[in-house]
């Protein structure tokens, strides 16, 4: 009799352990499944072609890092029963996804990706076409969204400010779903942008007491007139020196901007144009950015200090020439031009 109570016992508490394990590593399924997400740095773009297996997924998806753990997702389809639901497509996986989104994403399939490639100096009218040009459906109203889409903080509404997302869309090579919205394409520029401005970006321009709104507006003046990398950091120390003295800018670039064109040459009359763009006219800086710097203009501008240079021209090749004075400017200017 005792001998029965006992093995009655036994598998009494050897149900309950089984009961505690069962519970326990249902818990650890449910967070793994819903609310685990992986720390990554970036999206990532991935391939799932019609004969692609579900061990094959979930090992991709883990060596990408999208997930922490491959046997999951597979327990997670088999459980769900949407190992077949997975459809065949591009899919961007940004950071922070769980299991279930991953899954989710994929049952619901996506169109083919485009490659776009914003170069350094673009604005958001040669974005647009880029995007218009590369496929993208809803690139025609990019410049649209552009205009008044601004979620970052630090973009500011500067009156006379043309677009708000001007400046503010990084320069870059992106894998983009066809069928985005012009706020998605937005967004994922402007992300870019954010992670681009680093802590020690950031904590630099505050000592230097610029603004990220003006870092990255006096950061696409320089993109824009620099042809060469070694000429940015002098074009940034004059445009500082000239904003200290209270001069006016007179940067070209600026009046190409306000004029909507990219003139080889301006005209006098073209410096006149009354546009709060044209930094010949209005002193100061402009309303805002004139296009998407990348991220050396942006070094060049917090390295930069203001010096005795107050004046530069363009060589022939693209080069430049700094002086001190109006009348060393004149004569570069006859030296290079005659």
């Amino acid at each position: 009799m005792k001998w029965y109570e006992y093995m009655k016992q036994r598998r009494f508490w050897g149900y309950e352990i089984a009961l505690v394990v069962f519970v326990v590593l249902l818990f650890v399924g449910v967070f793994l499944y819903a609310f685990d997400r992986p720390a990554r740095d970036g999206a990532v773009v991935m391939e799932v072609s019609n004969d692609t297996t579900g061990r094959e997924i979930a090992i991709s998806l883990r060596e990408k890092g999208v997930i922490r753990s491959a046997t999951v997702f597979r327990a997670a389809l088999w459980f769900t029963g949407e190992s077949k639901g997975l459809q065949s497509g591009y899919y961007f996986f940004r950071p922070g996804l769980s299991v279930r989104d991953v899954i989710a994403e994929m049952k619901s399939g996506k169109g083919e990706m485009v490659s776009v490639t914003v170069p350094e100096g673009a604005t958001v009218l040669q974005i647009r076409d880029i995007l218009v040009k590369a496929g993208v459906a809803d690139g025609n109203h990019f410049d649209e969204v552009a205009q008044t889409y601004a979620p970052l903080s630090y973009m500011e509404d500067r009156s006379g400010v043309r677009f708000r997302g001007e400046g503010f869309l990084f320069a870059d090579t992106y894998y983009i779903p066809r069928n985005y919205s012009a706020k998605q394409v937005c967004r994922m520029m402007y992300e870019h942008t954010d992670k681009m401005l680093t802590a020690d970006i950031r904590k630099r321009a505050e000592a230097k007491g610029i603004s990220l709104y003006d870092l990255m507006t006096l950061a696409s003046m320089v993109e824009r007139e620099a042809r060469f990398k070694e000429d940015q950091v002098p074009i940034a120390s004059v445009m500082l020196a000239r904003l200290e003295k209270g001069m006016p800018l007179q940067i070209d670039a600026t009046v190409q901007y306000a004029l909507g064109e990219n003139k080889a040459e301006l005209s006098i009359g073209d410096t006149k144009v009354d546009s709060p763009y044209n930094t010949y006219l209005y002193p100061g800086l402009p309303p805002g950015p004139i296009a998407s710097p990348g991220i050396d203009a942006v070094e060049a501008v917090l390295t930069a200090v203001p010096g005795d240079y107050l004046y530069y021209v363009a060589k022939s090749d693209g080069h430049h020439v700094f002086t001190k004075t109006f009348e060393e400017h004149e004569a570069a200017i006859r030296e290079i031009y005659g």
